[in-house]
């Protein structure tokens, strides 16, 4: 096995363990609150603060990475995410637990924001094959999320969880060791930190105010977040301090913000599905997360051919297609969540539209990105997929405190499908583009 053969294993060991963990974990959260005495709504952000994390650091990690060196910050993120894996079983303390998810967070942002641009520098004639091969990874990683987090919950305790994902991530540190050449060197370019620190407390801004935005404080955050989030992406879009100009060509962005708008749509369906099967209908944790294997099997099973096809094809298409099956899914679930059978059908209809979307997408937004910003051009697709998530579980968070109960059904849903259909005209905007 070459060298790059053996970082492509590495990678997709790292991009398999954070949506592992990330719905494990959300299959755990009301194990998670008996054992630390919160109520579901608060216990959200043991899931919120990893994202929010992730999200306020990619951006400001992926720009260091293209000027340091990709490889030494994919090793560094890895060896984090695994220290703080193996320390979070020991903590009693929810405030602590929160402390250690947070810079587990920032690990994750640490590979999220190197892993593909390293795979793109490795092989750029099968770019499209190699990201569909990492995407199979992260589909995995959800599929094995809900059936074994769910049996490890059950018969193991939470905690178990982070011990297993640590031994993963210390497989991908020594792969990843002993196939990197770490004497490459970054960019000339340094890092203007000044946006990138704007664009991290706005993340951190929206975040917060958007689950507590029934408050005034929480309201005030949101649209201060707002303005300084948009503000930046202007002045980096005049000066391009720290992001390429084609990142702001009209396809491209347009990329970027269908990005952001599903992963609001979709990140906390699994949240609200596994609360609703547990809290509302009484099924096992184990029981709730082989249910929830529909969405995630047909995303492992088709993402390689999504990602072929985005080789051969104009992927723009496919990510149209994508987001149309994702629209449906939840359109199905609002109105027929109650029965079993349909539920499942909107989560295989979600998968698939998933497959079809997101090796596509990243596929079309890196062919634009010049070879030494390929680690900045990521880690901002980074931000929006991991601030989307976020978002997403701060409407769902809001929702449960709105509505006072753990399981707000209609009322996320709905929302969740405004957003999607607007994402969904978004991508066909960028197709239209291509026919003009």
């Amino acid at each position: 096995m070459s060298r790059k053969e053996l970082f492509l294993s590495s990678s997709a060991m790292a991009s398999f363990i954070t949506p592992f963990l990330s719905i494990a974990v959300n299959i755990a959260l009301p194990s998670i609150a008996r054992s630390f005495n919160v109520d579901m709504a608060f216990v959200n952000w043991f899931a919120n603060v990893f994202l929010v994390s992730m999200a306020s650091t990619i951006l400001l990690l992926g720009v260091m990475a293209d000027w340091f060196g990709k490889e030494i910050v994919f090793v560094i993120g890895a060896a984090i995410f695994m220290v703080t894996a193996f320390l979070i079983p020991y903590i009693s303390d929810f405030t602590l637990l929160l402390l250690l998810r947070g810079i587990q967070g920032i690990g994750a942002a640490m590979i999220s924001g190197t892993a593909i641009a390293i795979l793109a520098s490795l092989f750029p004639k099968e770019m499209g094959l190699v990201i569909g091969i990492n995407t199979t990874a992260v589909y995995v990683g959800t599929t094995l999320g809900p059936v074994l987090g769910g049996f490890l919950v059950s018969y193991a305790g939470w905690s178990s969880l982070f011990t297993f994902s640590g031994i993963i991530a210390l497989a991908s540190v020594m792969l990843a060791f002993f196939s990197l050449d770490f004497t490459k060197k970054g960019g000339k370019k340094p890092p203007r930190f000044e946006t990138l620190l704007i664009f991290m407390l706005s993340t951190i801004l929206v975040s917060i105010g958007s689950a507590y935005v029934r408050s005034l404080y929480g309201l005030a955050a949101l649209l201060i977040g707002l303005i300084m989030f948009v503000f930046t992406l202007y002045i980096e879009h005049r000066k391009s301090l720290n992001l390429v100009k084609q990142i702001f060509e009209k396809n491209t962005f347009l990329a970027y913000l269908a990005a952001l708008l599903i992963y609001v749509a979709t990140h906390a369906l699994t949240i609200l599905y596994s609360n609703y099967l547990q809290l509302g209908a009484g099924f096992a944790p184990w029981e709730a997360g082989l249910i929830l294997l529909a969405q995630p099997i047909p995303q492992v099973l088709l993402s390689p051919l999504a990602g072929y096809l985005a080789d051969k094809r104009d992927p723009r298409t496919l990510v149209v297609v994508g987001m149309g099956l994702i629209t449906s899914g939840i359109g199905v679930s609002i109105m027929l969540y109650k029965w079993l059978f349909f539920l499942i059908v909107s989560l295989i209809l979600l998968g698939t539209g998933f497959a079809f979307f997101a090796s596509p997408n990243t596929t079309q937004i890196m062919r634009k990105i010049p070879k030494e910003a390929f680690a900045s051009a990521s880690s901002f697709l980074g931000l929006m997929r991991f601030l989307g998530q976020s978002l997403s579980i701060s409407i769902l968070t809001a929702t449960m405190l709105t509505f006072k109960t753990s399981v707000p059904m209609e009322e996320s849903l709905t929302a969740y499908l405004i957003v999607a259909v607007v994402g969904t005209a978004i991508a066909a905007m960028s197709v239209q583009g291509k026919k003009a």
